[in-house]
């Protein structure tokens, strides 16, 4: 596994010095003090102690997580618990609605369960300055890199693929990876038959089914009730659906990753569902397009089955396709568009834009039904 330190996240014996790099950025010691306020002079002087990624996360990461569901969550969730094998590493693969929540909870919910937390797939693009590099390689995370193209993004992908499988085949590393690049604007979680080619790379099979086996895939559904960002995606969906240039920055990026930290998300639910292995020995048969859209296909409706559907996703399933499947009363109804206006606003949109807004809530609901009314 030497061969992958350019995009691995550091060992124990690599600790100290990444720490001592960390401890004396300005903008990280600025986000201890927002968090740990008066006591942040106690966790930045106990850091140095940390040998260990698990250590760091107990010590660090933890307290932050309790510290953002007491301000931002009404409730945190789980089920599915019993699919997760303890002998055997995982590749959990999850729809995708925050940049740094969706695998921060999920390791949260494992630590919380004593299974060993994950290694984090995360996009270069999101790397936007040298210290959060290193942030992030402290506390377990492995690089995409999102700035390649022809040849050379193939050789990054089989780089890549190398990398997922030995470290849940080699290194008996839980791991997780979002089903696609970049998070679902518009609630649609399906997922990206790209990854999967790219994780079969790395296989001694070229059937698609046989080489993804050994990865362990367990499908994960993430619920929000409420999506921080919903606003800022909102924006994008219309810039875009009215044909109008939409560039993303790296300051969008950090704007999102803060808003999706500290915004309302209301209840959250993690469910973990049962290995796809055996259901992979099924269509091996098939050729290889056939299987990647079997196998894209496969996950994604275990995870529309297991979405935790709140009023928010009722509702706007109810106001955007025109329906009354959901029970919602005219006052629930009323109270979240007055939400949904407001978010609206928040980034310059208003009526008109509603639907765009609406249908980040709605397609979860509509994909839920389309799986489990069948």
């Amino acid at each position: 596994m030497e061969n992958f330190d350019d995009i691995r996240p550091f060992r124990d014996d690599e600790m100290e010095n990444a720490i001592s790099k960390l401890i004396v950025e300005d903008e990280f010691v600025s986000i201890l003090k927002y968090f740990f306020k008066e006591n942040y002079l106690h966790y930045l002087e106990n850091l140095k102690t940390v040998r260990k990624a698990d250590d760091f996360q107990v010590f660090l990461i933890k307290p932050i997580l309790y510290g953002l569901k007491a301000q931002s969550m009404s409730e945190l969730t789980f089920s599915g618990i019993e699919n997760i094998p303890t002998d055997k590493p995982c590749l959990f693969i999850s729809n995708h609605r925050d940049i740094v929540l969706d695998p921060a909870l999920l390791d949260l919910v494992l630590h919380l369960n004593n299974i060993p937390t994950v290694e984090i797939a995360i996009g270069s693009n999101l790397l936007i300055k040298p210290w959060i590099e290193v942030l992030v390689r402290i506390n377990k995370s492995f690089v995409v890199r999102r700035d390649v193209t022809g040849r050379e993004l193939l050789r990054s992908s089989l780089h890549l693929s190398q990398y997922i499988r030995g470290n849940i085949t080699e290194r008996g590393s839980y791991t997780w990876i979002a089903q696609r690049e970049g998070r679902a604007k518009d609630g649609n979680d399906n997922t990206q038959e790209s990854l999967l080619r790219m994780l079969a790379l790395s296989g001694e099979s070229k059937n698609i089914a046989e080489s993804l086996m050994p990865l362990n895939i367990i499908p994960v559904s993430i619920s929000y009730e409420f999506d921080p960002c919903d606003g800022l995606k909102a924006r994008e969906l219309w810039m875009k659906g009215t044909g109008q240039d939409f560039v993303k920055s790296p300051k969008d990026d950090l704007i999102s990753m803060e808003l999706g930290m500290r915004g309302q998300k209301g209840y959250v639910h993690f469910h973990f569902d049962k290995p796809i292995t055996s259901e992979l020995a099924s269509i091996a048969s098939l050729g290889i397009h056939e299987q990647s859209e079997a196998i894209a296909k496969m996950i994604d409706q275990r995870i529309f089955a297991s979405y935790k559907l709140s009023d928010t996703q009722k509702a706007a399933y109810n106001i955007h396709f025109g329906s009354n499947k959901f029970e919602i009363s005219e006052s629930k109804s009323a109270e979240l568009k007055q939400y949904f206006m407001k978010k609206l606003g928040e980034v310059g949109l208003g009526q008109n834009e509603l639907p765009y807004i609406i249908q980040q809530y709605a397609n979860p609901a509509a994909n839920f039904l389309k799986t489990t009314e069948k």
